[in-house]
């Protein structure tokens, strides 16, 4: 397959190559058949979505959609039960939905084989291949809609409807830490922690690179529909941030609010919540990554940020 290249529409699809790629495919083919890299972007996917590419791409967007973009493991589903809570009523019977229902998985369908059967599973399940794609039609408005997609594989509409849109942002190192025990749990990896570490930065994981994915969206921050957040700071101080977003949505809180928001969507909470409770929020990079590895993560990360005015994750002096 290695090599191998598809034109759909606009889009290159390439079967990836290479080291990383041979270790990816041994860990983690469980459920895909195959690796291919996308253009534009780069970004590596399972071959799935050489059929779904031109319905995303068109897909219409509506002026008061809500879209949470961001990279696997940045905080997502944290961010989405946020700024659901905040345009919603959390006391209502609708917030006891799962969350793949009431902020849908923009491209979760193109993840998984479609043809893929689970003994047991509902036929209205969100994770049943094709249903996420179902609920996307007919989603009330407004609309609040997530994924992890690029600037380039994403709805074409984005930038000419001008929906609000909340990226987040996490340090990579605490986000490959977090995938590694995501794919171990939902996706069957096989391999070791060392191995994930070099796909991770060999740009071989699926939705990698992302350094790309984060500059993509710093570089469109200063835009009136665009909210840039860190993860970090979400940790550090969210009630400050749930301020942050609500402003960003139009929507007026109180003092009570706000630290009944915040106490919601904390750990803790959100630890117990059964419909938003699908986020690994494992990172802790420090007892994970070797010093061999942390070298590598600088490398790494320096050449990305070259001649980018992007002020984190820059701590590597003691490496």
């Amino acid at each position: 397959m290695a090599g191998q290249v598809k034109k759909i529409g606009d889009f290159t699809f390439k079967s990836v190559s290479g080291a990383a790629a041979e270790v990816l495919r041994r860990t983690l083919c469980m459920y895909v058949k195959d690796y291919v890299e996308v253009q534009p972007s780069g970004a590596v996917f399972p071959n799935y979505l050489e059929d779904w590419c031109l319905k995303y791409h068109e897909f219409p967007v509506q002026k008061d959609d809500v879209w949470v973009v961001t990279y696997p493991k940045a905080g997502t589903t944290w961010t989405q039960e946020l700024v659901w809570c905040l345009m919603f009523d959390m006391d209502s019977e609708e917030a006891k939905l799962e969350l793949m229902k009431r902020f849908p998985f923009f491209e979760f369908d193109s993840l998984v084989d479609s043809s893929l059967e689970v003994p047991g599973m509902r036929a209205d399940d969100p994770m049943k291949p094709g249903n996420t794609w179902k609920i996307l039609q007919t989603l009330k408005s407004p609309r609040t809609i997530k994924s992890h997609l690029p600037v380039a594989l994403l709805p074409k509409q984005l930038w000419t409807a001008h929906p609000k849109i909340i990226y987040v942002c996490r340090d990579p190192r605490d986000v490959c830490v977090s995938y590694y025990f995501h794919c171990i749990k939902l996706e069957g990896y096989t391999g070791n922690f060392d191995e994930f570490v070099k796909i991770f930065i060999g740009d071989m994981i699926t939705y990698s690179p992302i350094w790309p994915h984060i500059l993509d969206f710093w570089r469109r921050r200063h835009q009136s529909n665009i909210l840039f957040i860190r993860f970090e700071d979400m940790k550090e101080d969210l009630p400050a941030v749930v301020m942050k977003v609500a402003k960003f949505l139009g929507k007026a809180v109180t003092e009570e609010e706000v630290e009944r928001l915040a106490d919601h969507c904390s750990f803790g909470s959100m630890s117990k919540n059964l419909a938003a409770n699908n986020e690994t929020f494992v990172g802790d990079w420090k007892n994970h990554l070797t010093k061999e590895q942390q070298k590598a993560f600088k490398t790494w990360t320096m050449k990305y940020l070259e001649g980018s005015d992007f002020p984190f994750y820059r701590d590597y002096d003691d490496v």
